[in-house]
């Protein structure tokens, strides 16, 4: 019988399954544990984060280093669409130390989701040797041992579809990750990839992307699923086959 647990978490929840009923209470602890450390890092006035000098290099915590660059390499890798402004910053792993230049606002925005829920996922499998799944507001990521038939996962299209909803099998080591708007061309993205950090990155820069999206997560071997304003349904190459719930 498979555990799960659920909590309000870095101004969203997070939830974690896992195969067995009896190794819920481990990777529960461990979780939380994981995500009040990366809340005294990064969120809030009295963060790490919200303290950090401004102008000169400063020496950073582990988890704040390791969210920064995350951070960083979600604009790299989208050339500025996700975390703009991130360029004129100087992050130093190796020497954990980040220099902000004056008048540059550090926020690190939804995509460390996906790399903490990576992080938390990784130690359940490595640490305590347990198969999980755990979702950080949406960001899904998945190590270790699967169900039979794979993690079965319900897809937020953000349709008006009262009766029935698109479920996918997670039967793989990585992530998936959904981002959605009321406003843009895309109701909503989803983006499956080996990690949930590359897939939530690339999810928040398709959903304002338009009429190229399809093709730019296409070019990057990326899985996704993407529901036009007007309801239309695309899917790239790859994409797992989906069932129907009501």
């Amino acid at each position: 019988m498979e555990g799960e647990g659920a909590w309000d978490a870095l101004g969203t929840w997070c939830e974690v399954l896992t195969v067995r009923e009896e190794d819920l209470p481990g990777v529960a602890a461990l979780a939380r544990s994981r995500v009040e450390e990366l809340e005294a890092a990064c969120t809030g006035a009295g963060s790490e984060l919200a303290g950090l000098a401004i102008g000169r290099p400063q020496r950073v915590g582990r988890i704040l280093a390791h969210a920064l660059a995350a951070t960083r390499r979600a604009a790299e890798f989208t050339e500025g669409l996700v975390a703009p402004g991130w360029e004129a910053s100087v992050l130093d792993l190796d020497a954990a130390s980040v220099t902000v230049p004056a008048g540059t606002v550090l926020d690190i925005g939804p995509s460390v989701r996906g790399w903490a829920a990576d992080w938390i996922a990784r130690d359940c499998a490595d640490v305590l040797g347990v198969g999980c799944l755990v979702n950080l507001g949406g960001d899904i990521a998945v190590r270790g041992e699967v169900p039979e038939g794979g993690w079965q996962v319900e897809v937020d299209d953000g349709q008006a579809r009262p009766h029935r909803h698109p479920v996918i099998s997670m039967g793989w080591p990585g992530g998936l990750a959904t981002r959605s708007s009321a406003s843009a061309e895309w109701r909503s993205v989803t983006v499956a990839a080996r990690t949930c950090e590359r897939a939530s990155t690339a999810a928040g820069a398709a959903i304002g992307m338009g009429d190229g999206a399809p093709r730019w997560l296409t070019q990057r071997e990326l899985p996704a699923r993407l529901v036009h304003a007007g309801g239309v349904v695309v899917q790239t190459n790859g994409w797992p086959r989906e069932r129907w719930i009501a």
